[in-house]
């Protein structure tokens, strides 16, 4: 077959395993390429919420069969930059798989905390992330849907990749569903579901009491003992009720009035509220979970892995487990906003779905990253709610 009737006979999207030269495309191919990614590219600003069980260094250890636990809460600032990769990144397939063409964008996120003084740690860095989002289509060998895969790489030492079932690059219309936090499902006493070690018969999971002066059993961020031989251990601590910490207790606190305690009941929220009285004219929502790709987690030797975490005497410094994220682009309607031009042509109509509507482009996440240290899950938690803007 020559190159020519090789070629794609839609000027816009490719429809065949063609793979062009290494030139830069014009920006409305490479967009519809990019299906739902495409509106990330950009500069993107905002507010947010860190919330973070941690061991309490120096004396991390269980004391007297308790886990020392530190509450860490910050407000922050929050910002990713998008950048599109220029052009397509064409992966080499074997017979009977045919070349796979992706499209994607490289990203650098970067938060701070934006409590004020005199809060212990009042302006500074807290996180600061470069990665990949890309659109990766359906493959025959292996037979594998079409996803969003994000590649991220983080400076303790730990490289993360997430995927998700690619959505439609259509808005669904409306304000996005945004759950609540909890109960995270990797808490095997909050959900029963989760997989055991290998080798491990499932334990049974009692109904664990309450600890008088903290919330309901299941509510709030607190860490569980990974799954063993027997039952694992909520650690239900006062932390949880922001009331309690004061000046020397295992937290960051005594909180301020612009952190509630409905922030750590249900950190997301911080999203729903931050949308309440907007008119959203429709949403894409992105699933991201490193479940999907088995697990496909890298630590540094410094942080251990899930073998000597799990089955031997040495017990790992805090590795990453897990990681799942959640990304809905919104489309935030302008009132009274001049009408721009009628009847685009259809690929327009694609990458600018509320045409001649006017409207802003707002990004919200929620993220749950589960570490383990000394056998104990610890929950991080980020959310976030940024607009589109020009630097």
């Amino acid at each position: 077959m020559s190159e020519e009737t090789s070629r794609p006979t839609c000027p816009f999207k490719l429809t065949t395993p063609y793979v062009p030269p290494r030139f830069q495309q014009g920006p409305i191919t490479t967009a519809l390429n990019l299906g739902p990614l495409a509106s990330l590219a950009g500069s993107w600003r905002g507010d947010g919420f860190n919330a973070i069980w941690r061991p309490d260094n120096p004396e991390s250890e269980p004391l007297n069969g308790t886990t020392k636990r530190f509450l860490e809460l910050n407000l922050t600032h929050d910002s990713f930059d998008f950048h599109v990769i220029p052009g397509v990144v064409p992966n080499r397939g074997l017979n009977p798989q045919t070349d796979l063409s992706l499209y994607g964008l490289h990203y650098l996120q970067r938060v701070s905390d934006a409590d004020k003084h005199p809060f212990p740690t009042a302006g500074q860095a807290l996180h600061i992330e470069p990665g990949l989002f890309m659109n990766v289509p359906a493959s025959v060998v292996p037979e594998h849907e079409a996803t969003i895969v994000r590649m991220a790489s983080i400076p303790h030492g730990v490289t993360v990749m997430m995927e998700g079932k690619t959505p439609s690059s259509t808005p669904v219309p409306g304000k996005p569903h945004i759950p609540d936090m909890f109960p995270l499902p990797e808490f095997p006493t909050f959900s029963p579901g989760i997989p055991p070690l290998p080798g491990v018969p499932p334990p049974p999971f009692p109904p664990l009491p309450t600890v008088p002066g903290t919330t309901k059993d299941g509510d709030g961020i607190r860490p569980v003992n990974v799954p063993a031989a027997q039952p694992p251990i909520e650690h239900l601590v006062p932390e949880v009720v922001l009331a309690n910490d004061a000046a020397g207790s295992q937290s960051d606190g005594p909180f301020p009035p612009t952190i509630p305690q409905k922030y750590i009941d249900n950190p997301n929220v911080l999203l729903t509220e931050a949308i309440a009285h907007e008119h959203i004219l429709g949403h894409i929502t992105i699933h991201l979970d490193s479940k999907a790709v088995r697990h496909e987690i890298a630590n540094i030797p410094f942080l251990g892995n899930m073998e000597n975490a799990f089955n031997t005497p040495f017990a790992a410094n805090a590795f990453v487990e897990s990681a799942r994220a959640t990304f809905w682009i919104e489309w935030v309607g302008i009132p009274r906003y001049p009408i721009l031009k009628t009847e685009p042509c259809p690929p327009i109509k694609e990458i600018e779905p509320f045409w001649p509507e006017g409207s802003y482009l707002q990004l919200q996440y929620s993220q749950v990253v589960i570490l383990v240290f000394n056998k104990v899950r610890w929950p991080h938690v980020t959310v976030g709610t940024l607009t589109l803007s020009a630097g």
